[in-house]
């Protein structure tokens, strides 16, 4: 890993949205992977349980008590995760309630629970990997080259290859 990789902070996101997880990178972060302590994984569960029970059949606030408590138990939570993390991580939360900004939260000394920095140092790593990957291969597109990465969809059978003048 490069000294530009190690000295970056890694932001998880934080926010319901039907994943059975509440932790995302690029993609939700199944809890058995998170590795975080069973009480706090416990808590999140519930706190996004709390979340569609507290939304009526438009998607909107039953009331604005349930918006502003999901929000404040959702700050409380976010502080415990990057307490777990450490601060090699950035908490971001979202919390969907009514005039409450995205907050960021961040531990304050090294992880409380290193099974769960670990896990996500990997995930961390791998997404930096990925990007890396990415940008050597947009390059390698703009000099002509092949990359051999394509897409595919198949429930079409569309191939795009981005080699390609018609994609």
């Amino acid at each position: 890993m490069s000294s530009s990789h190690e000295a970056r902070t890694s932001t998880v996101r934080m926010f319901p949205d039907y994943a059975d997880t509440v932790l995302w990178f690029t993609e939700p972060i199944d809890y058995g992977t998170a590795k975080l302590s069973e009480h706090l994984t416990r808590d999140l569960t519930r706190w996004e349980q709390s979340y569609y029970e507290g939304l009526d059949e438009d998607y909107e606030w039953k009331t604005a008590s349930l918006s502003h408590r999901f929000a404040v138990e959702g700050a409380q939570l976010a502080q415990r995760v990057a307490d777990e993390l450490g601060d090699e991580f950035e908490i971001e939360l979202v919390t969907f309630a009514d005039g409450i900004p995205e907050r960021r939260f961040q531990g304050q000394a090294g992880a409380l629970n290193s099974r769960a920095a670990a896990a996500f140092r990997v995930l961390a790593l791998e997404l930096s990997e990925f990007e890396d990957a990415v940008t050597q291969a947009q390059a390698a597109i703009r000099r002509g080259e092949n990359t051999g990465w394509f897409a595919y969809a198949p429930l079409s059978g569309t191939v795009f290859d981005p080699q390609l003048p018609d994609n």
